[in-house]
């Protein structure tokens, strides 16, 4: 059967030519096979049209997100005042040290001119200098020892809400409930991203609940809820990390064991051929 594309009628086979356009006819069941055929490559290059819109979408805003991400202000590392207190400890030792040295040194330097029995060969300009340096080391520690006090007083508080802040989202929160609220937002994720995904989320939950200044310390306060929800998942992969060393370990002993017991080429027939010889 004949068929005109352009009126959509059917002709007999006999008919070459359309009686209402004047095209020429084809046949229509090679038209309809090519028509499906296009229709189908159109359909394909449409979807995959679609797909690479969707990843250039998700790559801008992951390269939205990155952008933010390097926009906000690197926050420090958190130092715990326990930490803290022991730093300014060893500090104020070393300038009470170095304080003491400097004040000996300074004493002998003026020893000709107090009138003292012992004294070491100087010029105003050192004594000036040791006596200086001796001066600043010892505020320097009056300081420090300052601080380490106000420190200390400042440790069982911390303790004490970071304890409180601990108890209170793993009360509230479970590992489960973690994963569900990151995938709801970014659907199925690599491992990788899903444990950074989830470590945003614990930061993100402290921030909006209780309005945290810090944010290194919610950094560290983030790591520290994400060990204790996550410790068997960490645990199994240090287990896998572990065997996959020990396996590839094997491997390698194994492959160099067969070929130091591999002989070596041409020792057999030559050992054959030694035979032969004595042999006759």
């Amino acid at each position: 059967m004949k068929y005109c594309p352009h009126c959509d009628m059917d002709f007999i086979d006999s008919v070459e030519i359309c009686t209402d356009c004047g095209r020429p006819l084809v046949d229509k069941e090679e038209y309809l096979a090519g028509k499906a055929a296009r229709d189908a490559e159109e359909k394909k290059k449409q979807e995959e049209q679609q797909r690479l819109s969707s990843l250039a979408e998700e790559a801008e805003r992951e390269s939205a997100e990155a952008e933010q991400e390097a926009g906000r202000p690197a926050p420090g590392v958190y130092v715990k005042r326990a930490d803290r207190y022991e730093d300014l400890r060893s500090s104020a030792s070393a300038f009470l040290i170095v304080g003491v040295l400097l004040a000996v040194l300074a004493l002998l330097s003026w020893g000709s001119l107090l009138g003292l029995p012992f004294s070491v060969p100087s010029n105003f300009m050192l004594r000036i200098v040791f006596t200086a340096l001796a001066a600043g080391s010892f505020v320097i520690w009056r300081k420090t020892c300052v601080s380490a006090k106000e420190v200390r007083g400042q440790i069982a508080e911390e303790q004490e809400t970071t304890r409180q802040l601990t108890e209170w989202f793993l009360g509230n929160y479970t590992a489960e409930a973690v994963d569900a609220a990151v995938r709801r937002e970014n659907g199925e994720l690599r491992p990788e991203v899903l444990a950074l995904k989830r470590m945003n989320y614990i930061q993100d939950v402290f921030v909006t609940n209780y309005d945290i200044a810090d944010q290194s310390y919610v950094d560290a306060l983030a790591e520290q809820i994400y060990s204790t929800l996550y410790a068997d998942e960490e645990a199994a992969s240090e287990r896998s990390g572990e065997e996959d060393a020990g396996s590839l370990r094997d491997e390698a002993e194994t492959a160099q064991e067969e070929e130091e017991t591999e002989p070596e080429e041409g020792t057999e027939p030559k050992e054959a051929a030694d035979r032969e010889t004595s042999g006759n």
